[in-house]
């Protein structure tokens, strides 16, 4: 962390974000929010005009730079014999900056929260050396909301203001960008646009602070005593709700797809049409899906839709706050507005504090 002396706090003309952007993208891959139609999505930018800052969510996490839809953990050839290279000892052919590759630029609290939650999880529950190397690899420079996104619940979830993770905290102040240096790699972050961004007076951290209670004065409070659904889930294990949602949901997946602090995967192996080189290759996969607890034998240990459903709000309200004492979700709506047969999350989790009867 930067020394107490040190400034901590600067501040950015919005004319300069794409001077910014651009010095960035001299030394590292950045990534950042930008539209998508209607919607919005992370992407790789080498402008700041291409920036949209003033986005409400994206349809993926930012987690998809840590934790790959889609990633290779070794490659192997047979020719003439069985050779296999393991991504983990393979150097990058990227050039680091200061033992970085990328960047990721304004991301939302709740996403920093869901990345600190995959910290912990993937760290001190399961070992996951893969999404720790990327972690190592990657820079994050938060930005605070300026508005309520809709589905969302954030403020019940306490993850509103998160911004633990985060190297730089951005805030939208009216005439400029205030950046605040949180770690180390976010001070040489600055330092390598020194002529930018300007040290800020102490009256900007005032600023700050009054633009992000003005957002929390305008969140939506729709869910009570948040963190009190695992003892709501202690008793309805039995409940007709999950009948009910059983029946609406369509075990599709999209919730989980989408979701940034879901983690579950699926490996197998790619082999090319030569026969001759291939990878082991994992996947994001669903326990909404219906072979997700298939094994050996034909025994599925959640056939039904409704015993999927409830095992996924199990696992992120009751397992997960015993394993880190962290509730497994971070209040984002994504699943909700994901959803094709419109199961709203703050309904479910209120019909659960109600016992499911409702």
């Amino acid at each position: 962390m930067p020394k107490e002396s040190q400034t901590t706090f600067f501040t950015l003309k919005k004319g300069n974000l794409s001077d910014l952007i651009q010095r960035f993208a001299q030394v590292l891959k950045v990534y950042g929010p930008v539209a998508q139609k209607t919607q919005f999505k992370f992407d790789e930018i080498t402008d700041g005009r291409q920036l949209a800052l003033d986005y409400d969510t994206t349809i993926l996490p930012p987690k998809k730079y840590f934790f790959p839809p889609k990633q290779n953990t070794l490659t192997f050839t047979h020719s003439p014999q069985l050779e296999i290279h393991d991504s983990l000892t393979q150097t990058s052919d990227e050039t680091s900056w200061n033992g970085k590759l990328f960047l990721v630029f304004g991301v939302h609290p709740c996403d920093l929260a869901a990345i600190r939650f995959h910290d912990a999880i993937l760290t001190q529950i399961y070992q996951d050396p893969y999404r720790a190397r990327r972690r190592r690899e990657g820079i994050v420079v938060g930005l605070n909301c300026s508005s309520p996104c809709k589905d969302s619940f954030c403020l019940a979830a306490g993850t509103w203001n998160s911004q633990d993770g985060a190297d730089i905290m951005i805030t939208d102040t009216g005439p400029h960008l205030v950046f605040e240096v949180k770690t180390q790699i976010g001070q040489k972050l600055v330092d390598l646009a020194n002529d930018l961004l300007i040290p800020a007076s102490s009256q900007i951290e005032k600023e700050v602070n009054s633009a992000i209670l003005e957002l929390k004065s305008k969140l939506p409070d729709s869910i009570k005593d948040f963190n009190k659904l695992p003892e709501h889930l202690d008793a309805s294990y039995e409940c007709e709700m999950w009948n009910r949602l059983g029946k609406r949901c369509f075990g599709c997946g999209s919730c989980t797809m989408v979701c940034p602090t879901c983690f579950c995967f699926d490996v197998h192996d790619e082999v090319d049409l030569n026969l001759v080189n291939g990878a082991r290759v994992r996947t994001w996969d669903s326990c909404q899906l219906v072979d997700f607890a298939l094994v050996a034998g034909g025994h599925n240990f959640r056939p039904t839709i409704a015993s999927r459903v409830r095992f996924r709000i199990y696992h992120k309200f009751r397992i997960e706050p015993d394993q880190i004492n962290q509730i497994g979700c971070v209040g984002c709506g994504r699943c909700t507005r994901t959803c094709p047969a419109d199961i709203d999350m703050v309904e479910l989790l209120t019909d659960l504090q109600k016992g499911g009867t409702e």
